[in-house]
């Protein structure tokens, strides 16, 4: 129902001992319903039921004595909540359980959502070579790049289509922070330009996002400037330490430091949760307000930028693990374990200043 991602329109409600999935059950497969156990009523079965009738389900739950119901309140409708009366049976967080839940993940996701961005760098590496080879000739556009990193994707194990579509622009159009090429649009890629590749795979065992901005010929020196400011940005926030149940918001900052020291910025948020073989953009993990403490086994973008209007674009984003760190005094540390593994282009990095 929603591209790029394996969702579909649903409801569930959760008991200790009971799961009700509320889905127009007509497109339920009979392998899909056996998956579920759907035809048995212990706690691990899964009770179908029609998308239409949550209302008058959650009504009926809700009437029975010493019954309560625990909501996230960011993302329940009006409908939903009214019913859950009197208020005594009703409890609230910003985010549901099950959301916060899933934002930490176990050592089997972990290894696994490693895995898949270890065979979605073998994709992304495959686009960047061929254009090194054959940007000089004049033949490559947007668009072609944009197909060609998804044909790639799609020869690995246990792919499932891209994550998101593709942002691949050059020049000008990487000044648009999420700007897609089109047949209409779409720019020849040049040695003259830089360019920004900003792509994703759905794996079974994983969800990846990536950015690389890259440059085949002589970049300026506020391109290269720029470019390693970004960089900088990039590894301070992978590299700091700070106590478990830190705020993203409290060290986004860190992302922004090396621009603002020349006075530039940029205008999007610094990263977002990831999931295995789900949303591209998890939630509630991140950097902005809204999102929740940082604790170990959550999965993060880290994405600092710079957009010169009209001219080109700077995006650096890795995707990394928060882990626990080792401290020489402290305790309940973290730090973040990048799990990205495409390499940055060198071109690009100033490696002649002292200080940049």
């Amino acid at each position: 129902d929603i591209p790029y991602n394996p969702f579909f329109y649903s409801y569930t409600l959760l008991t200790m001992n009971e799961i009700w999935l509320f889905v127009h059950t007509h497109r339920v497969t009979e392998e899909l319903r056996l998956y579920l156990n759907t035809s048995c009523n212990e706690s691990l079965c899964v009770q179908l039921r029609s998308y239409d009738s949550v209302l008058e389900h959650l009504k009926s739950y809700v009437s029975q004595p010493e019954v309560k119901v625990w909501i996230g309140t960011e993302y329940t409708n009006y409908a939903l909540y009214e019913i859950i009366t009197p208020q005594e049976k009703l409890m609230t967080s910003s985010y549901s359980p099950v959301l916060t839940t899933k934002a930490v993940k176990d050592e089997t996701e972990q290894q696994i959502l490693r895995d898949a961005h270890v065979r979605d760098a073998v994709a992304v590496i495959q686009l960047l070579m061929r254009l090194e080879k054959i940007v000089p000739d004049g033949k490559e556009t947007e668009l072609s790049a944009a197909e060609y990193v998804n044909k790639c994707r799609s020869k690995q194990n246990n792919s499932r289509g891209p994550s998101f579509e593709t942002i691949s622009a050059s020049g000008p159009n990487a000044a648009l922070a999420h700007y897609s090429p089109t047949a209409e649009t779409s720019r020849r890629l040049t040695v003259d330009e830089m360019y920004l590749i900003d792509s994703g795979g759905q794996y079974l065992d994983g969800t990846t996002d990536i950015t690389r901005t890259v440059h085949w010929g002589t970049p300026t020196k506020m391109q290269k400037e720029a470019f390693t400011r970004v960089l900088m940005g990039n590894i301070e926030i992978s590299r700091t330490v700070f106590p478990s149940g830190t705020r993203g918001v409290n060290i986004e900052m860190l992302g922004r430091r090396a621009l603002w020291e020349v006075g530039l910025n940029y205008g999007h948020g610094t990263g977002h949760g990831i999931g295995n073989f789900f949303g591209v953009h998890e939630w509630p993990v991140g950097f902005q307000t809204n999102n929740i403490p940082f604790r170990a086994g959550m999965f993060t973008s880290i994405e600092p930028g710079y957009y010169k209007e009209n001219d080109f674009g700077i995006r650096i984003e890795d995707v990394a693990m928060t882990i626990l760190a080792h401290t020489k005094y402290g305790h309940n540390f973290l730090t973040f374990d990048t799990i990205s593994l495409v390499p940055y282009d060198k071109k690009l990095i100033d490696t002649c200043s002292h200080k940049v």
